[in-house]
C-alpha cells in the first residue's frame, strides 16, 4: 500500500504544470526501486524495476542536459567579460622567456631543460584540446538543426503518451508514469540544450580562439625557452669537453711516458671522437633549433590530409637516429672494460695514471650522455611529425 502512494504521490506532482519543467526527484525514485527490489512479491516485479531504471536512466540524461545549459547560458551572459578576461591574459603574457643566467651550471640547466620539456608537453596538449574543441564546435553547427528536430519529436511523442496514460491504479502504472514523466523532462531539457547550443555557438567559437590564442602564445614562449636552455647546456657541455682534453692532456705531459692501453685509447678518443662527438653536438642543437618550425609546419601540414601518409624520409631519418644511438650504447658499455687499464706489463696503473684514465673517462661518459640525450630529443621530434 506504501509503494501505491509513493507512486500516486510522485506522478500526481509530475502531472501538475508548476512541476512540469522539473526533474523528478531523483533520491524518491532510487528509495522506490529499492523497495521495488526488496519486495518479490509484489506482481510485476521485473516491469516495475525495469520502468523506475528507465526513470533514472532519464534524468541522468536530463541533468546531462541542465549543465550543457549552465555552460552555454555563461558563455551568452559572460562572454563581454570572458573575452576582456581573455585579451587582457594575452597581452599581459610577454613574448619572450627571461634570459638565462650565464653562471648556471650544468645540473641546473639539465632540470630547468626537464621542466620546460614538461611545460611544453602540457601546453602542447592543452592547445590540441583547445583546437579539437573548436572544430567540434564547427561541425556541430551543421548537425543541429536535425538534432532539434528529432529532440522536439521524441518530446512530442512522449507528451502524447502521458495524455494517453490512464489514473494509475497499480504499482507497474504507476512506475510507468513516473518513467514517462522523468523521460518528458529529460527530452524539454534536451530540446532547451539543442536550441541554447545554437544561440551561443559564436560566442563559444569567439571564447575557443581566444584561448587558443593564448595557449599559443605560452607555448611559444615555453619553446624559445626549451632552445635556450638547450642551446647554453650543449654550449656549456662543449666548453667543459674541450677543458677536460687540455686537462687531460696536459697530466699526460707532467707523466711522460704511458701505458700503451693508455696511451691508445687517449690518442683515439682525443683525435676522432672526441671532436667528433663535439661536432654532432653542434649538429644536434642546430637541428633542433630548426625542428619546432620546421614540426609545427609538417605537422599542420598532415592534419589538413584525409589520410595520414607513410613519410619515408622521416622513417629513414629516425632509423640513422637509431643505429646512431646504439653506436653511442655501445661505446657507454664500453666504459667499465676500459676502467681496468693497466700497466704494459699488467701490473697496476700508478696514481698519475690512474687520475689521467679517469679524467679522460669521465670525459667520454659526459660526452656521451649529451650525445644520448640529442639523440632521444631528436627521435622525440622526428616522433611527433
Amino acid at each position: 500500500m506504501r509503494l501505491i502512494t509513493i507512486f500516486l504521490l510522485g506522478w500526481l506532482l509530475a502531472a501538475s504544470p508548476a512541476f512540469a519543467a522539473n526533474l523528478p526527484d531523483e533520491g524518491q525514485i532510487k528509495k522506490d526501486l529499492q523497495l521495488a527490489q526488496d519486495d518479490k512479491n509484489v506482481p510485476n516485479q521485473a516491469a516495475i524495476v525495469e520502468a523506475l531504471q528507465s526513470g533514472l536512466n532519464a534524468i541522468a540524461e536530463g541533468k546531462a542536459s541542465s549543465a550543457k545549459i549552465t555552460e552555454y547560458q555563461k558563455a551568452i551572459d559572460d562572454f563581454p567579460a570572458l573575452t576582456r578576461q581573455l585579451r587582457d591574459e594575452k597581452d599581459s603574457e610577454p613574448d619572450e622567456p627571461a634570459a638565462l643566467s650565464p653562471k648556471l651550471a650544468s645540473s641546473e640547466l639539465n632540470q630547468r631543460l626537464l621542466q620546460a620539456n614538461s611545460q611544453l608537453m602540457d601546453l602542447a596538449g592543452h592547445l590540441q584540446q583547445e583546437q579539437d574543441l573548436a572544430r567540434t564546435i564547427s561541425d556541430s553547427l551543421s548537425l543541429l538543426p536535425q538534432q532539434q528536430t528529432e529532440a522536439r519529436r521524441a518530446l512530442k511523442y512522449v507528451e502524447q503518451q502521458l495524455q494517453a496514460l490512464p489514473t494509475p491504479g497499480s504499482p507497474l502504472e504507476q512506475a510507468q508514469a513516473t518513467a514517462l514523466q522523468a523521460e518528458q523532462a529529460a527530452r524539454r531539457l534536451k530540446v532547451e540544450e539543442l536550441d541554447f547550443a545554437q544561440l551561443s555557438a559564436n560566442n563559444r567559437q569567439e571564447l575557443s580562439r581566444l584561448r587558443a590564442e593564448l595557449l599559443k602564445k605560452r607555448h611559444d614562449r615555453a619553446d624559445k625557452e626549451q632552445q635556450a636552455l638547450r642551446n647554453q647546456l650543449n654550449s656549456l657541455r662543449q666548453q667543459e669537453a674541450e677543458q677536460a682534453i687540455e686537462h687531460t692532456e696536459m697530466l699526460a705531459e707532467q707523466v711522460g711516458e704511458l701505458p700503451k692501453s693508455i696511451g691508445s685509447q687517449l690518442q683515439t678518443w682525443q683525435t676522432l671522437q672526441v671532436r667528433q662527438a663535439l661536432t654532432t653536438l653542434r649538429e644536434q642543437a642546430q637541428w633542433l633549433d630548426e625542428s619546432a618550425a620546421l614540426g609545427e609546419t609538417l605537422r599542420a601540414q598532415v592534419s589538413r590530409l584525409p589520410e595520414m601518409p607513410k613519410p619515408q624520409q622521416l622513417n629513414s631519418d629516425m632509423a640513422q637516429l637509431r643505429v646512431q644511438r646504439l653506436h653511442f650504447e655501445d661505446l657507454m658499455n664500453k666504459l667499465p672494460q676500459l676502467a681496468q687499464g693497466a700497466q704494459d706489463n699488467g701490473s697496476p696503473l700508478k696514481p698519475a695514471q690512474r687520475r689521467i684514465l679517469d679524467a679522460q673517462l669521465a670525459t667520454q661518459r659526459n660526452l656521451l650522455n649529451a650525445l644520448l640525450t640529442g639523440c632521444d630529443t631528436q627521435i622525440l621530434e622526428l616522433t611527433k611529425l
